[in-house]
């Protein structure tokens, strides 16, 4: 899955923001190889917090991420938003792209806009991920659209 939106979502993302001049033409081989080889963080050791360095982007930065009150089954990510309004969310993946299915009020959605911008959302780790590796998408979706995706050691 992730071999057909991923390199899609970073090459679009890339033109948006000006990394990639919009002239410039990309190969489908050369955007999968930075795919696959690239995650915005390899996170491993937050259960007990730890500070994101480095994940800026104009419409949302993320800060740290932390277990929720010592539960290791609770993962919590913390940010800032820049001033438009939006919803936050994060979504589960096995590392072979395959969405992982989140009950119904086990993810939360934070609310963002001019006065509020720090944001924290929250997602109890799916059964299967527990143990395993695997890729925590962070969204922010308003009038843009931008995602994070973090591998994540759970």
């Amino acid at each position: 899955m992730f071999s057909i939106w991923l390199p899609l979502l970073m090459t679009s993302s890339a033109l948006m923001f000006g990394a990639i001049p919009s002239h410039v033409s990309t190969t489908s081989s050369a955007v999968w190889m930075v795919a696959v080889q690239e995650f915005d963080a390899f996170v491993q050791d937050w259960k007990k917090g730890q500070r994101l360095a480095n994940l800026r982007h104009p419409l949302f930065d993320l800060t740290g991420v932390s277990a929720v009150s010592g539960m290791m089954e609770i993962i919590r990510f913390s940010g800032e938003a820049h001033g438009q309004a939006g919803e936050i969310t994060l979504s589960f993946y096995t590392l072979e792209g395959d969405k992982v299915f989140s009950p119904p009020g086990s993810v939360s959605v934070a609310r963002v806009d001019e006065k509020r911008r720090e944001f924290h959302v929250t997602g109890a780790i799916p059964r299967v991920l527990r143990g395993q590796t695997g890729v925590v998408q962070v969204t922010f979706t308003g009038e843009k659209r931008a995602s994070y995706l973090l591998k994540v050691r759970f």
